[in-house]
Parts: C-alpha cells; structure tokens; sequence
C-alpha cells in the first residue's frame, strides 16, 4: 500500500555539518525537510523508494540498485564521516520487473559490477540529503533506490504505474521519496548560469504540483524545462504516475532559491481529496 509521496531537494548545504554558518540562508527548505520526516514518521512505513536524478543513468530505462546493502558518504563535499546506509528490499524489485515486462519502459538492474567507477559507494546525493532527514526523524527500513531515465515523460509516468501495481503486490505500507531540485539558474552566478526563465519554470511547477495537475505537468513547454536547467522534473513525473486514476492531496510545505537553485519540499497523499 502507498501511504505517502515526498517531494524533497538534494543541496548537501542543508545537511547542518556541511552547511553550518550558511544554514541559515536555508533555513525554509531545513524546516521544511523536518517536516516532512515526520510526516513520513507517522506513516509509519515498512518499505522506502527513493526516486533520485544524480545515481547511475542508463539510456534504457530507469536504474535500480540490486545490492543488498546500499550505503553512501558526503566525502566529495568535505565530510566522509557523514554516512547513509540503506537495505534493499529484492522482492520489490522482482515484482517491478514483473510488472513492467509489457511496458515501454523497464528497470535496468545494475549490479557490484555495473559501479565498480564509484568507489563502493552505491547512493548519491540525491539520495542520501533527502535520507539524513528520514533517518533523523526515526524513518529508516529497507527499500529501493531508483534512478530516473531519460524517456518521454509518458513512459516514464507508464514506469510509475508499474511500481505502484508492484507496490501493491508488495502488500506492505511503502512511502516514496521523489528527489529533485527545480531551476538551477534562478539568479546571476547560479550554478548553470542565469535565465529569467528559471523563475517562471519554478512558479510553474510548484503551482502545478500544488493543485495537482498532472496532465498539464507531461505537457510542460520543454522550450521552458531546458531554459529552466532543473534536475527534479522526471523523478516527480515517476513519483505522479503512482498516483494514476486516483484522488490525491498535495502540501506544499516549502519552497525558496537562496543560491539560484529552488528547492522544493512537498507531499503527496494518495487516496486523498
């Protein structure tokens, strides 16, 4: 059973050792993450799928990490001793692979051998920011850690259903945590530059996400997702999928682009509205 979709950003800066005397700068999207660790908390689940766009990408679909033990360090940021570790839960990968078997889009199961070039290390950041807070709200069971792919947003939508129905067979209470950052050139000396465009991108999609228009997110204007830079749009658009044909509730609980990059925090409750 789904019980909950987050919505959450990446910047190591949020994590309170890394970002120290910067923290402050942040302080929305900080507040904002605690928040949604205890409303995954609540929850209560027993199985997490985090949905992340900076692990390994593949050009035949979206990736899953098959290793039994998933465990990553913020090293190239400065701080190796700052760790997460993660369980994989195989069943819901098989199940995954069952369902998606007559779909456009399957999962590309990568193994020990597919990240011998990451040092070992198996989660990326994307995955591990939006886990610190998780872990620090008392939320931490197996799962599984898939990386987004770069299909048309329908299929990619097509492969969120297909997790749900996997989820579903699963029997078990499972949250989902998209991870993504919205425009990253939101001001002069963004990381990728400055565009006007970014803004108009991320009052978009927030007010898209917020109302839960889905239809109008698969259409987005791809003239304004390139101008915007962003690295979020796809996770989500998998995350949405698993709410196909159903009513659904959207908070948003924080968004602001202190560094030229916004951040965006939300969640999504199936079954809702």
């Amino acid at each position: 059973m789904l019980s909950m979709i987050g919505i959450a950003p990446h910047p190591p800066i949020i994590i309170p050792e890394i970002g120290r005397g910067e923290l402050s700068k942040v302080q929305q999207t900080v507040d904002g993450m605690k928040d949604l660790g205890r409303r995954f908390k609540e929850q209560d689940p027993e199985l997490l799928i985090v949905i992340s766009p900076h692990g390994q990408v593949t050009r035949e679909g979206p990736s899953v990490l098959t290793q039994e033990q998933l465990e990553g360090d913020f090293g190239q940021f400065g701080f190796p001793k700052i760790n997460v570790e993660m369980q994989t839960d195989g069943q819901l990968i098989d199940l995954l692979v069952e369902e998606s078997s007559a779909s456009p889009v399957k999962p590309v199961l990568l193994t020990d051998r597919d990240m011998r070039f990451s040092g070992g290390k198996t989660l990326d950041h994307g995955a591990m920011v939006p886990l610190y807070y998780l872990n620090e709200a008392g939320v931490s069971v197996p799962g599984v850690h898939i990386t987004i792919g770069f299909q048309p947003y329908r299929q990619l939508y097509q492969f969120g259903r297909d997790l749900k129905q996997a989820v579903e067979k699963r029997g078990i209470s499972t949250a989902v945590v998209a991870s993504g950052d919205l425009s990253h050139r939101l001001t002069p000396g963004a990381p990728a530059g400055f565009s006007p465009r970014g803004s108009e991108f991320d009052q978009l999609l927030v007010e898209l996400i917020r109302d839960g228009r889905v239809d109008d997110i698969l259409n987005i204007d791809q003239g304004l997702v390139e101008e915007a830079g962003e690295c979020g749009l796809r996770s989500f658009v998998i995350a949405l999928g698993m709410v196909d044909s159903q009513k659904f509730k959207t908070e948003v609980i924080s968004y602001e682009g202190p560094f030229g990059v916004g951040y965006l925090v939300a969640a999504i409750y199936p079954n809702s509205g």
